[in-house]
């Protein structure tokens, strides 16, 4: 009987043994070859297309599911950068610099130009932090931007970008600052460092759970939606942020899918013009959801 026994419990054993191993061959081919398949409709994407830009896709739930291009290029951020404005912010709040409920005063003369819906408040006018931030993603309002970055410091800024990874992003300049951009001072970004941002957030990692799930919550209102969701199907979860400036279209964000979460970031330059860099952007999107239905 105990012989009997203990033949049944190696059975069991190596059964369940070769089976893990199956099963973790199988996923691996199987995971090899959709990203196969996601370099192949990309590149021929990009390759006819003829634009510049930097593409990186990663699956959020399966390991070594993901394609890049271009990743570590440079870009002038555009309203990029408030990604890592808002994860500077955060952590701030989380040192005990500041909290979510401190409160700030927007003057006239903290008005800037470009997108957002403050310069068309009567000011002055007192916000909470969360309330400028909440402006800032969802609305990308320049000055909500602009009194953050104030706020927090240049320096503090881009010590934060180092600590999470984002090695090639750098703050140099407020937003709408023309002037020194003609100069040469620009805001830079790669689709690598915002990547690695969004699957912080994702994870909840970026600094802590909870301020992981306030900035998604934020990504997830965007309410400007006419690059990554823009042919996705009805009702399709997005959290994102976009980036629109001279000579620069982006977006870049994690879209929830029926079969799988992913990270998407489509960096461009040098586009003919906003309205062909957004339907790029629109095509790569449907293009890499139409592998998950």
């Amino acid at each position: 009987m105990k012989k009997q026994f203990l033949a049944v419990i190696i059975f069991f054993t190596i059964f369940s043994f070769v089976s893990a191993s199956t099963f973790t061959v199988y996923a691996y081919h199987r995971n090899r070859q959709f990203s196969s398949r996601l370099a192949r409709n990309v590149n021929y994407k990009i390759v006819n297309s003829h634009t510049n830009c930097a593409v990186v896709v990663k699956d959020l739930k399966r390991s070594g599911v993901e394609y890049a291009y271009g990743q570590k290029k440079r870009f002038a951020a555009a309203s990029m950068i408030k990604i890592h404005i808002l994860a500077a912010a955060l952590r701030a709040c989380q040192e005990g610099k500041l909290s979510l409920n401190t409160r700030i005063t927007v003057l006239p003369k903290d008005v800037t130009g470009g997108s957002g819906q403050i310069k068309a408040m009567q000011l002055p006018c007192e916000f909470t932090l969360a309330q400028l931030l909440r402006l800032m993603i969802t609305r990308s309002d320049n000055t909500a931007s602009n009194k953050v970055i104030s706020l927090l410091g240049f320096d503090y800024i881009n010590e934060t970008c180092r600590q999470l990874g984002a090695e090639d992003t750098v703050l140099c300049r407020y937003m709408m600052d023309f002037s020194r951009r003609g100069k040469g001072v620009d805001n830079y970004t790669t689709a690598y460092d915002v990547s690695i941002v969004l699957e912080k957030i994702y994870n909840g990692k970026l600094f802590t759970p909870n301020a992981s799930k306030f900035a998604m919550m934020l990504l997830k209102s965007q309410r400007v939606n006419d690059r990554i969701p823009k042919l996705l199907p009805s009702g399709t979860v997005v959290a994102h942020k976009t980036g629109l400036e001279k000579n620069v279209v982006h977006d870049a964000g994690i879209v929830f899918s029926p079969k799988g979460d992913y990270i998407i970031c489509v960096l461009t330059k040098g586009v003919k013009d906003y309205h062909y860099g957004k339907n790029f952007i629109a095509q790569i999107s449907r293009l890499v959801y139409n592998l998950y239905l």
